[in-house]
């Protein structure tokens, strides 16, 4: 059982080209399991970053509706003022508008008065220029009167004079008490 040598060597060289195919094959192995290995932590950090993801996630939405909750208060109590706000706005609006019209009205009633008190005031100022006028002419009548009167009392007053000197002389002519008889008779007649 002699086998040549060529043979041997054949075998050798297998067993080396084998040797040298396994422990390629086992290097790759080993370099494919550490990344294997790197990929499998990966792998789990990605699971687990994306746990955490799951569970911020899970609470941000919960937030989020909770949020959402809150604004959907917020925005029904604001939609109750707004209206409440729209109809108590309404209401002054009315008000005011009612106002409005009442105080045009008194304006316009108030216009009409100021009218009417204008041309009662312009009467008035017509009165005022007759009045005027009539107070005038009759302080002229009155001052032609008085002087008139006084003319005519200064002509009684010398008629009177000259009467009485008349009677004077005619009294030293009669006796002393039909004298004082006359006198008084004529101071009487004088009088009136």
């Amino acid at each position: 059982m002699k086998s040549p040598p060529l043979l041997v060597a054949a075998l050798v060289a297998c067993i080396i080209v084998l040797c040298f195919n396994y422990w390629i094959a086992s290097s790759r192995s080993m370099d494919l399991q550490g990344r294997i290995m790197d990929l499998e932590g990966k792998v789990r950090r990605a699971a687990a970053e994306r746990g955490a993801v799951e569970l911020k996630k899970n609470e941000f939405q919960g937030e989020l509706e909770k949020q959402q909750q809150q604004i959907d208060k917020i925005q029904s109590l604001h939609s109750l003022q707004m209206e409440s706000a729209n109809r108590v706005h309404q209401e002054e609006k009315a008000v005011l508008m009612s106002n409005i019209t009442v105080n045009e009205r008194l304006i316009q009633s108030l216009r009409e008065h100021l009218k009417e008190l204008q041309t009662e005031y312009g009467k008035l100022q017509l009165d005022v220029h007759w009045f005027q006028k009539n107070q005038t002419d009759l302080q002229r009548k009155f001052s032609y009167d008085l002087s008139q009167c006084i003319k005519h009392v200064k002509e009684s007053k010398e008629q009177c004079e000259e009467r009485i000197a008349e009677l004077t002389k005619k009294s030293s002519d009669v006796p002393q008490i039909k004298e004082n008889k006359d006198f008084s008779e004529d101071s009487e007649k004088n009088s009136q």
